[in-house]
């Protein structure tokens, strides 16, 4: 009894003293366990526009575009000592769509076209299976929270009846709904995540649904 006293107690002492004010508590929690992933891969995003007024709306789309992905997420937490979790992943990114959809999975260039950038933050509720502190681990899970974009463009309401062109522009800081859904798995730090998310917003008379899915392969460091 002792000994394993005495085990306890020096492993108790090479510890680092846990975080005492708020913002080391914050900055312990955004670091000590967080993973940055780096990797290359491909994406496709996008732009629904629909015009309230009648319901009229195009879609533009960018396809088979191979990107470079940085992503950041905090270290999961754990409810007991089940295998379901969360975290909280930040997400960059920009978009450039030339392609407009005239039909079911038919993509042409119009002549149209949309440019923007978009982030959110969000946090996720997963399940894992394997052990993330070892690397090896395969994860799934779906997200609920914030996000900005601004872009402009022209678009084509292919669902109306004169086919109208309309420009549209969203260039303010509004804070919108974001949602996510991943897959990612993991192997030694090395692996492969697919991330479909976006924001949902309305401004003057017109709806933006924006959606980026993404496929890379690529290293998590682990902080």
């Amino acid at each position: 009894m002792s000994a394993f006293g005495f085990a306890t107690h020096a492993a108790a002492q090479d510890e680092p003293p846990a975080p005492t004010s708020y913002s080391a508590i914050i900055w312990d929690y955004l670091t000590n366990g967080s993973s940055l992933t780096i990797g290359v891969g491909g994406r496709e995003a996008d732009l629904t526009v629909t015009r309230l007024s009648d319901n009229a709306s195009g879609k533009l789309a960018q396809r088979n575009e191979r990107s470079y992905f940085l992503s950041y997420s905090t270290r999961p937490g754990f409810f007991g000592d089940t295998h379901f979790g969360y975290d909280f992943a930040f997400n960059l990114s920009t978009f450039h769509m030339h392609e407009q959809q005239i039909s079911n999975n038919v993509y042409q260039n119009l002549g149209t076209g949309g440019n923007g950038k978009f982030a959110y933050f969000v946090p996720t509720l997963f399940y894992m299976w394997g052990d993330h502190l070892q690397g090896t681990y395969i994860k799934t899970g779906i997200g609920l929270g914030a996000g900005i974009a601004t872009f402009d463009g022209d678009i084509i309401l292919t669902d109306s009846s004169t086919q109208d062109l309309v420009q549209f522009t969203h260039q303010t800081s509004e804070i919108s709904i974001a949602s996510s859904v991943e897959f990612e798995a993991c192997w030694k730090n090395w692996g492969l995540l697919i991330t479909a998310a976006g924001p949902d917003l309305k401004q003057d008379g017109y709806e933006y649904q924006l959606s980026d899915i993404a496929v890379s392969f690529g290293y998590r460091y682990v902080f």
